[in-house]
């Protein structure tokens, strides 16, 4: 369980594969067939927003990350910047995030590329600053 600054409560732990969080748009509950690898709650722009990095599978498609607001909606799902790698194929995806400075900063993972991090743009749902 995780409580901070962003209004929202997220009760998730590594492994499992139902994410609950509570906050001023009430309570949510998702479920997904496999284990979230990373949940995340902040406030941006004084809204709160979870990521969840859906699945952390070999060769994922590469938008498995997604943003939602307080309420459960989905506000976007992320897609890495295309220019990083040479062949669209080359990217796996979200890989991990953590808060940096109150903000996540996300890892994409590519099959030959290397590592890449990046921030979202909370307006646009593009990856920035990679």
């Amino acid at each position: 369980m995780t409580e901070d600054d962003s209004g929202v409560v997220v009760t998730w732990a590594r492994g499992d594969t139902t994410v609950r969080w509570s906050g001023p748009a009430g309570n949510v509950e998702k479920q997904y067939e496999l284990p979230p690898q990373i949940v995340l709650a902040w406030r941006e722009y004084d809204e709160p927003l979870v990521l969840e990095a859906i699945n952390s599978a070999p060769f994922t498609p590469s938008d498995n990350a997604v943003v939602y607001r307080a309420d459960g909606s989905e506000r976007f799902r992320l897609h890495p910047p295309s220019d990083l790698v040479y062949e669209r194929h080359d990217m796996h995806g979200f890989y991990a995030a953590f808060l940096q400075d109150g903000r996540p900063l996300l890892i994409m993972v590519t099959r030959n590329a290397g590592d890449f991090q990046g921030r979202i743009d909370v307006e646009t749902g593009e990856i920035v600053d990679t």
